[in-house]
């Protein structure tokens, strides 16, 4: 009787299993840390971050101290770094695990999704000779100046600041 080979379209891990190798010991517990970190995460900051944000973080990196998180858009990185004092509060007071914990830090992450539609759209606009890229010479909307001349009147203190915003948004 011959032994049984493995499917050869199968993938590298696939061929790894039935050959009997595993992680490194290490790997394998670090994975199972962040994990387990990101689980309690999660419980925690439930009632705190929005579901969008929650279902794509995962921490990635963990010591004592610092905090490591992914997330899969900027706009949830700016989210968790604008609230970060609050979130580490929040992490700090209520878990063991992160009660020396003294930094978050956030990186973003694209999924493989991600980066092969930002690759069509690039390639699309590449053999497009007459494509107009998305941000050239378009005007703000009137949303985003209304944004602008809210933050140059009441949240920016810097004079120079001010005026080139105002500028901005005037021309």
């Amino acid at each position: 009787m011959s032994k049984k080979q493995p499917n050869r379209l199968a993938q590298l891990i696939d061929h790894q299993a039935f050959a009997g190798s595993a992680l490194p010991q290490t790997l394998s517990n670090n994975m199972r840390l962040y994990i387990e970190a990101t689980n309690e995460i999660k419980e925690l900051l439930v009632d705190c971050l929005p579901e969008e944000i929650l279902n794509t973080c995962w921490v990635v990196g963990l010591t004592p101290e610092q905090l490591i998180l992914s997330v899969s858009s900027m706009t949830a990185a700016n989210h968790i770094r604008y609230l970060h004092s609050s979130y580490l509060q929040i992490l700090t007071e209520q878990s063991i695990t992160f009660k020396q914990l003294k930094q978050i830090r956030v990186v973003v992450a694209k999924s493989s999704a991600d980066n092969y539609s930002s690759k069509q759209s690039l390639t699309s606009s590449l053999h497009l000779p007459n494509s107009r890229k998305a941000n050239e010479n378009q005007a703000l909307s009137q949303n985003t100046k209304r944004t602008i001349s809210q933050a140059a009147e009441h949240v920016t203190t810097d004079e120079n600041l001010k005026k080139a915003l105002l500028r901005l948004i005037n021309h």
